[in-house]
């Protein structure tokens, strides 16, 4: 899958990024509101693509998705859509690395999974999440017109914030 906008390039990721997702997944933000992957090394990550890539690879165009500004080719974050058992819509989520955010990228990288997910999937809202303690996650939801909707255990232990947005 590739999506694009005038400056950025959704696309599949790859093990060839693992250094990327090595600092993504050890970055203190990912850390404190995603969860810790405890990561050590590139080849640790260089392994856990190479077991996760094949099953996103099996999502029937969901999964995750390596996000590169375009001008310079450089990955600076990551998208994701995907089709949890306890959500009955497909959700988007969303991080930059320190150097992509404040640029609007979150929010750009965003808009694009939400016109892919319409479009494919054909349904009548989205899901996103975010850890109550995210406020700038919250906001950036808020601001392209997500709705809070309530608290939900999304995983393992507390609750996140639901939000929706309606096509």
């Amino acid at each position: 899958m590739i999506l694009e906008s005038d400056r950025l390039i959704i696309r599949d990721a790859i093990v060839e990024d693992a250094p990327f997702y090595f600092e993504l997944f050890n970055d203190p933000d990912w850390i404190e509101y995603i969860n810790n992957k405890e990561l050590k090394s590139i080849e640790e990550t260089k392994l856990y693509l190479e077991d996760i890539l094949p099953k996103n690879a099996k999502l029937n165009g969901l999964g995750f998705f390596t996000v590169v500004l375009k001008e310079t080719n450089e990955a600076i974050g990551t998208s994701s859509a995907l089709q949890r058992d306890s959500l009955e819509y497909i959700d988007v989520g969303y991080a930059m690395l320190s150097k992509g955010r404040g640029k609007g990228y979150a929010s750009e990288a965003t808009v694009l999974m939400i016109d892919y997910i319409k479009e494919k999937f054909k349904q009548e809202k989205v899901y996103a999440f975010t850890v109550p303690e995210n406020e700038r996650s919250k906001r950036l939801l808020e601001k392209l017109g997500f709705v809070f909707v309530g608290m939900k255990s999304i995983f393992e232990g507390e609750e996140d914030c639901v939000y929706e947005f309606k096509f």
